[in-house]
């Protein structure tokens, strides 16, 4: 091999050191600071005046992805006598702020709200019937975002910090 070429590849190894170190650096950086860019926000808000009953709504903005159902009494009742088909009933390890540690997984009966990302393979969520599914693989949930039992076993959906207005017409989720 030639000095040229020699040098040349060494040249090129350091700018890959230095890119990776930066890139390290950065990362590191950004769990002690908070360097999110500004049109990332501390809260989000949502409106649901259309929000129809028993059914999936899922509201985006940025990366941020949010499951909603209003759910009816039928599907209270239906969720509050479930058990015996869940791969983790009493939510135990679940990600999921204090107030959803209920069987409905909730802080009102009537609304479920989670991140619209599976707990499988990380993929979408969306209604699949009375049940969410991933769209990209085999995970099932109910409506109370707790884990089907099935062939693979995987937490239930994780759900975020969260408020609503008095009389329901905004959602304020806190990532």
């Amino acid at each position: 091999m030639s000095l040229a070429r020699r040098k040349l590849l060494l040249t090129l190894i350091r700018y890959c050191a230095a890119f990776i170190v930066v890139a390290c650096l950065y990362t590191l950086l950004d769990f002690a600071i908070d360097i999110r860019p500004s049109g990332i926000q501390e809260s989000y808000r949502f409106s649901l005046r259309e929000l129809a009953v028993d059914r999936v709504e899922i509201l985006r903005r940025d990366n941020l992805a949010i499951l909603v159902i209003r759910r009816s009494d039928q599907t209270i009742a239906a969720l509050e006598s479930s058990g015996s088909n869940l791969q983790d009933p009493g939510s135990d390890g679940s990600r999921q702020p204090e107030f959803a540690r209920n069987p409905l997984r909730s802080r009102h009966p009537r609304y479920f709200v989670s991140y619209a990302i599976g707990t499988d393979l990380g993929c979408l969520v969306e209604a699949f019937g009375k049940e969410l599914g991933e769209v990209c693989g085999s995970a099932r949930y109910d409506f109370a975002g707790r884990a089907l039992k099935g062939a693979k076993k995987f937490p239930n959906l994780d759900v975020p910090d969260y408020n609503f207005a008095a009389d329901f017409s905004t959602l304020t989720i806190r990532p």
